[in-house]
Parts: structure tokens; C-alpha cells; sequence
């Protein structure tokens, strides 16, 4: 199986360029209110060979502002005990105590922490997946456990595990993708009292925004969600 991603990532740049930001804040005259399903998927007509997965994180309000760290994790239930867990581009064996790859899902914190927010975005890639070999047996399922500042994922890892926040999110069966979902899916609204604008300037010139084809059967993600 093979996708197409681009071949610089905003991570990338922000270490290769020096950067300069200008931040703007317009506050609202009254409360404004934003409202969003926590789990979307979206596909090409309803197919499974192109698929994206978007979820919202809820975390619990004794854990807000508390370092941790996200997880999404993969299982097949023909194999129900081997949990595979991505790092946002490859996925990682959980088991597999020889691969010293940080198994926790990267998410952009404001201020560079990593301090929990209460709602945390993720996406379970960034270019449509290809899931077609998975359907009537893959499961999508998303968590999240806490440490403490200098501790590293598997403390996080075994905190989520010991502590059960962790929940399916999408079950990838049905005639079509979205067949998957839970049925009391929620809605999430935010309540918002200003905006604040930033504008990044890239200092140096940017590398070609060409694209690269990676065949990932040769790193193993193809059998291995």
C-alpha cells in the first residue's frame, strides 16, 4: 500500500528556518459558541480505501493542565492481544520493548508544554489510508495517561492502561466507513470570548513543496494498521 505525503512537515521547518511570529487578539463583544462531533470520518463515496479519521480527546476535568500524553492505538480482532500504537507516521508494536520509538501520539500544546488541554485534536493521518483490509476486523482506540514533567510515555502509557482512559472510537465494519461510529456520538461546544491570531514569517527560503511516494509495506504498516 502506498500514499503520498509531503516532504517537509511544519515540525521540520520550524527546526531547518528561523522564525518570527506577530500575534493579534480581538476580543468579542459577546460570547461566541463553536460546536463539532467529537469523532468525524470522511471518504470517497463512501469507500474505505480513502479515509480520514479526526477525533476530539476529552480529557477529565481532575486531569486539565496536567503533563501527559495521547495515545492511538490499533487492533485487529482476529489478534485481540496485540495493540499496535502510531507516532504519527509509522506504527509501533506496544509490546516490542526493544523499539525505543516514543510510542505517544505528537500533539502541538500551546506554549511548547506538554500540559493536557481539555479537548485534544488528533488525526489519525494526515493523507486518506487505505483501511479496505481491515474492515469486519480493525478497531480504532484513542487514550491518554499523565506523568510528571521529567517522566517519559511509558509512564504515561502504564498510567492510561492501570487507569482504563482509554475508549473505541471507530470500528471499521458496515457498507461504509462513518457505519463504524459509536451511535451516541457526541457533540462538543466551546465557548470562546476573543481570538487570537498568529502569523508565523519563515526567515529563509522553503525547500520545494514536491512530493515523495513512500512504499510502506517496506516499514511494516501496511499488514500492520
Amino acid at each position: 500500500m502506498k500514499f503520498r505525503i509531503q516532504k517537509f512537515l511544519l515540525a521540520s521547518m520550524l527546526l531547518i528556518c528561523g522564525i518570527s511570529s506577530q500575534a493579534d487578539t480581538v476580543k468579542f463583544s459577546a460570547p461566541a459558541e463553536y460546536c463539532f462531533p467529537q469523532t468525524s470520518v470522511r471518504s470517497e463515496f463512501g469507500k474505505f480505501d480513502k479515509v480520514i479519521l479526526d477525533h476530539n480527546v476529552i480529557i477529565n476535568e481532575q486531569d486539565h493542565f496536567k503533563p501527559g500524553d495521547i495515545f492511538v492505538g490499533f487492533r485487529r480482532k482476529s489478534q485481540p492481544d496485540v495493540i499496535w500504537l502510531t507516532d504519527g507516521t509509522s506504527w509501533l508494536n506496544a509490546a516490542d520493548n526493544d523499539d525505543t520509538t516514543p510510542k505517544n501520539y505528537p500533539v502541538i500544546l500551546p506554549n511548547g508544554d506538554d500540559k493536557l488541554q481539555p479537548v485534544m485534536p488528533i488525526m489519525l493521518s494526515h493523507e486518506p489510508i487505505d483501511v479496505s483490509a481491515f474492515v469486519d476486523d480493525g478497531e480504532v482506540w484513542v487514550g491518554y495517561g499523565l506523568r510528571t514533567a521529567d517522566e517519559t510515555w511509558e509512564k504515561s502509557y502504564a498510567d492510561m492502561i492501570s487507569n482504563s482512559r482509554f475508549s473505541k472510537i471507530w470500528d471499521i465494519t458496515g457498507s461504509t466507513p462513518a457505519s463504524g461510529l459509536p451511535g451516541d456520538l457526541p457533540t462538543i461546544c466551546l465557548t470562546a470570548t476573543e481570538m487570537k491570531t498568529t502569523v508565523f514569517t519563515l526567515n529563509h527560503d522553503l525547500p520545494s513543496n514536491d512530493t515523495v511516494i513512500l512504499d510502506i509495506d517496506a516499514v511494516g504498516i501496511a499488514t500492520k494498521p
